[in-house]
């Protein structure tokens, strides 16, 4: 009976400290080194220079702020975050839009930087995606980029890249130690998209190190490469010519490229549960500026 008590005593005293380091816990802040400033402060300036213009869902969630429960509070390390995204289009580009988790609100930490851009139906032209992540709970900092392709029967991506592929190789050798390998999960949770992944992807993954210099060299790579292959992207996007006789097709393969991802990406059930009502307009318009009947 006594020994029963003590084992009692003891499994509250573990349920206690485990309910004191949930009610504390913040996860650890990690620097970016102005990189993510960099990163968008160049994309909106690039998307200018061809012409894009700023689409009214950037107002819309301007302000924006989003109330978190467990666990996500834990994750993010706070009741409340912002998306301030921005958004631009042009007649080449259906939507480009940059979206960031800025935690707290109005403040000048951010936990990452996206980018998504899908080209103007009418175009054989692959869609361009980087999420590129801190470290969180659980989970290490990553960096994936890639050129989905909707439609691999009508559209090439060496053929959309032409002469700039050499940059975009280029790219690739800058960051070409930070590869994650198979054995260390590399294409595991995205392998649904694994017909429209290219060859050229990049997935990346943080060193887990406590040295600032080696984290450093990290984040400016990953930098230097992603400026390469923005550049080349949009240059190659721009010289595309439209394909009238090609945008119905164009567009029905880019929604079923949609419901695939509502289908099966992981990101999709967090989403919903951090963006509650807010998710299709986040979404739908915000990231593919697409109109589908999303699946129950």
């Amino acid at each position: 009976m006594k020994v029963v008590k003590i084992i009692g005593i003891v499994l509250l005293l573990i349920i206690i400290a485990i309910a004191i380091f949930i009610a504390t816990f913040k996860p650890k802040e990690y620097s970016d080194f102005g990189v993510y400033t960099n990163l968008r402060n160049y994309t909106v300036d690039l998307l200018k220079k061809y012409g894009a213009n700023e689409r009214p869902i950037t107002q819309d969630f301007s302000d924006l702020t989003l109330k978190l429960s467990f666990p996500f509070n834990k994750i993010f390390g706070s009741d409340v975050i912002a998306v301030p995204i921005k958004s631009f289009q042009n007649d080449k580009m259906g939507v480009a839009t940059i979206s960031q988790f800025q935690v707290p609100p109005k403040s000048d930490y951010y936990r990452d930087f996206t980018l998504h851009i899908r080209p103007a139906y009418g175009l054989k032209a692959p869609i361009f995606h980087i999420d590129f992540m801190k470290p969180s709970p659980g989970t290490p900092g990553l960096c994936s980029m890639d050129f989905f392709n909707p439609d691999t029967e009508n559209i090439s991506v060496d053929e959309f890249f032409g002469s700039e592929l050499e940059n975009i190789k280029k790219a690739l050798s800058l960051v070409e130690r930070y590869q994650r390998t198979v054995e260390e999960g590399r294409g595991k949770i995205t392998a649904y998209l694994d017909p429209h992944k290219s060859t050229y992807r990049f997935e990346l993954m943080e060193p887990q190190a406590d040295n600032e210099k080696i984290r450093k060299e990290y984040y400016t790579s990953v930098e230097e490469a992603f400026k390469l292959v923005l550049a080349s992207y949009l240059k190659s996007l721009h010289n595309t010519p439209m394909d009238s006789n090609y945008t119905q097709n164009h567009e029905e393969k880019t929604k079923d490229l949609v419901i695939l991802f509502y289908n099966n990406d992981f990101a999709i059930a967090l989403g919903k549960r951090v963006f509650n009502e807010h998710f299709e307009k986040y979404w739908l318009d915000g990231f593919w500026n697409v109109k589908v009947e999303l699946p129950e």
